[in-house]
């Protein structure tokens, strides 16, 4: 997120002036003044001061030292920047701005909070949402503005790419002056054969031989030629192929490899099938690009050139003739560039939300037949289908009308030099092969004008789809390793220290957290939907980072852990269980590839699964379906389970491990997860609280703080959160039936 702009120089002046010993730390637009009308000023953050500068005068200034706790908050149309006066300990309302800059100023907040306080923080900063440079809203998913993008830069970042094969394209450039080069000798040899056969009068009976003599040895020098020019593009095109699909290969597995490098929060915040799309049809774009446009337009290019340069040796009045249109058709093509330019940034946007779309229905699919909306989410993906017919028709329609307008010229071109030469003929200046030849170079400096003419469609739409792709790998994971991170074996002590943690900088998920835990512990995380359980879960799991405070596990920083080294340490069981299309023996070892039969059944045993699989006629290779999607919950769970402690994890994380389950399959995992908690350490959060009253210590969550801790019977007792919790849900099972369960027995468990 851009926290400094570019500002004008009557800003920096006034800022230079009057407070000289102060460095800017911060500049962004004020767009709301105090009369709440919208205006071009500019919120400056100094060492010392919040600057409110509009008309060439600091409006407001706020001294940083007088007030604490910075915080901004969301209203109706407009964010308000408050603090809270050192002096009076009241709210004090300081700034209004537009929601656009929401999240600069909740950023900003923050980060004097932790610089007043003397914190270390390093805040996860939100991506702009608009071009800095055009102001226009960036695409949902990207951070390249389509407008603004620079085609050059993208092609050139495609070229280099290409460095690495530099053998194989010097091989396909000398081919392609080869080609080039027999192509243009084709004409003069064709000449030869007008002037010196054909237009040759009726000859004696003594030079008949030696006519058919140079004919035969004319027409066996063009056939030999055009077989070396196929010969040779067969070459060209057979290395232009194995270097177009590795290059694509290269970039695929490139994006691939990138997407899994990012930290959750950037899969969260785009669609799989936008991924899906970016990895695949952008790259086969790109791909094809390479192998057939970007060539073709060096061989176009050079042959434009060289048959230029040919024909002005030969005649350079007639050659004016031939190349003048040219410069037209350029200037031409130029007027439609910004209307193909903008076609195709619209068709990428909408191929991927088709994928998208397509996606998000498929992967519903039981949803969407068990509410029987077919024909609604037909009608939804026909309706984005549409609109994309609809687009592409008129790219076509336009491009169909331009071309053969465009073509007129160079057939304008082509009847003055018919003109020209045949009076030429006339007046003896010119022979026939010379006119046949400068008609056959004509064709041949008009091919690369026609094809120019569809260039630059072809160019939009390989920077489109090379912009996205670039798009992903231009992406820096918010969590990465230290580099000197460590490959810690664990024991399992945690400890949360101060910690605060929000998605977004203008809300805060978790405030001054603060939790030790022992190695073998196992720990309850109860509270209201929201109040910050699974956000304790991702932390740990290092999915995101504290915006402040830390983690320790065995007294040393999480930040400072191998990543891959303390998730291959962690067992988790989600309440959403996915399962891998393949065998039950292959998801079991997912965590653990190398395990063997015994120790998967050991697993299995353990996670009351061992019994059910054996009942099914391929046991550990039965296959389980697309997510598991052949077995029953309470089976995908303890297989889930098996999955989880395989690899011995000393930490376990159980999210609602049960909640989705019937009671009896629930009792069986119930009965599995008292037997793997043992000597682990354990995080749990369980839809059903007395399933709880087994933990060592619950720790009620409560809008994000830590407001109260102890066992089942201790918070009980103390009547505060976690006895209204428990009395809800009790009220609850009266409601769907359960009226004969007395307050005593829920309470306990029993």
């Amino acid at each position: 997120m851009t926290l400094f702009f570019e500002l004008p120089a009557w800003v920096t002046d006034i800022v230079a002036d009057k407070y000289p010993s102060e460095k800017m730390l911060y500049a962004i637009p004020w767009d709301l003044n105090e009369k709440d009308e919208f205006s071009n000023g500019f919120c400056v953050v100094t060492e010392r001061n919040f600057l409110f500068i509009e008309g060439f005068e600091v409006k407001k200034e706020i001294l940083i030292d007088a007030f604490e706790d910075f915080k901004v908050n969301p209203m109706s149309g407009a964010g308000i920047l408050e603090a809270k006066a050192v002096l009076t300990g009241e709210d004090v309302y300081l700034a209004r701005f537009s929601m656009e800059h929401l999240a600069r100023y909740a950023t900003i907040a923050q980060k004097t909070n932790m610089r007043h306080t003397g914190k270390v923080t390093q805040m996860r900063e939100e991506p702009d949402l608009k071009c800095l440079k055009c102001g226009r809203p960036y695409p949902k998913g990207t951070t390249i503005c389509p407008k603004c993008v620079k085609k050059g830069t993208i092609l050139s970042r495609l070229l280099k790419m290409t460095v690495k094969y530099w053998r194989r394209l010097a091989i396909a450039g000398v081919f392609l002056l080869l080609i080039s080069g027999l192509n243009i000798l084709l004409p003069e040899i064709y000449s030869k054969i007008v002037n010196q056969v054909y237009m040759v009068p009726t000859p004696e009976a003594g030079e008949l031989n030696g006519i058919l003599t140079v004919f035969a040895l004319l027409l066996i020098s063009y056939f030999t030629c055009r077989v070396a020019v196929a010969v040779v593009s067969i070459f060209r095109a057979r290395i232009l192929a194995k270097l177009s699909s590795d290059i694509a290969h290269d970039l695929r597995i490139q994006v691939f490899e990138h997407i899994h490098q990012m930290s959750v929060g950037f899969t969260n915040e785009h669609k799989t099938g936008d991924l899906i799309s970016r990895v695949t049809n952008d790259t086969t774009r790109v791909k094809n690009f390479i192998q057939s446009e970007a060539v073709e337009c060096i061989n176009q290019g050079l042959t434009l050139m060289a048959v230029g340069v040919y024909m002005l040796l030969i005649d350079w009045k007639m050659a004016l003739v031939v190349i003048l249109p040219a410069p037209l058709i350029v200037l031409a093509m130029r007027g439609f560039h910004r209307k193909t330019h903008k076609v195709y940034r619209r068709l990428w946007k909408l191929s991927g939300k088709s994928n998208s779309v397509l996606q998000d229905i498929l992967s519903g699919i039981r949803v969407v037949k068990t509410f029987g909306t077919e024909e609604k989410e037909i009608e939804r993906y026909k309706s984005v289908c549409t609109t994309y017919k609809k687009l592409c028709i008129s790219n076509e329609i336009f491009w169909t009308t331009v071309q053969p307008l465009v073509r007129v010229l160079t057939q304008i071109s082509h009847l003055a030099l018919m003109l020209i030469g045949g009076i030429y003929i006339l007046d003896g200046k010119m022979d026939a092969g010379t006119l046949v030849q400068f008609t056959t170079y004509a064709t041949m400096i008009y091919g690369p004008i026609n094809y120019m003419i569809s260039l630059p469609k072809s160019i939009a739409d390989a920077v489109a789809a090379a912009a996205r792709v670039f798009d992903i790998l231009d992406n820096e994971p918010d969590i990465k390793d230290e580099k000197d991170a460590v490959e810690l074996d664990i024991k399992g002590d945690v400890e949360y220290q101060n910690m605060f943690f929000g998605y977004k900088s203008y809300k805060t998920v978790l405030k001054d957290v603060n939790l030790s835990v022992k190695s073998g512990e196992m720990i309850g995380l109860v509270g209201h939907s929201g109040s910050g359980k699974s956000t304790m879960i991702n932390l740990l799991l290092r999915f995101y980072d504290p915006d402040s405070g830390r983690i320790t596990i065995d007294g040393v920083d999480l930040k400072n852990i191998s990543q891959r080294y303390i998730r291959n340490q962690i067992g988790v069981v989600l309440q959403e269980t996915f399962l891998f299309s393949g065998t039950i023996f292959e998801n079991v070892t997912y965590s653990k590839p190398d395990a063997t039969l015994e120790e998967v059944i050991q697993a299995c045993k353990l996670a009351n699964a061992h019994d059910f699989i054996m009942k099914f006629p391929d046991g550990y290779d039965t296959r389980v379906g697309q997510n598991g999607q052949t077995l029953s919950g309470g089976e995908k769970q303890r297989i889930a389970i098996a999955r989880a402690v395989i690899h011995n994890p000393r930490i376990l994380i159980l999210d609602e491990a049960t909640a989705s389950l019937d009671t009896e399959s629930e009792k069986q995992v119930q009965e599995a997860l008292r037997r793997l908690v043992k000597n682990r350490t354990t995080f749990a959060i369980a839809h059903r609280l007395s399933t709880l009253k087994f933990a060592d210590r619950l720790v009620v969550l409560d809008h994000g703080k830590v407001a109260e801790s102890g066992t089942h019977d201790e918070l009980l007792k103390a009547k505060g959160i976690y006895y209204g919790l428990v009395l809800a849900q009790l009220n609850m099972t009266r409601l769907v039936g359960q009226e004969e369960i007395s307050e005593d027995e829920y309470l306990s468990g029993e």
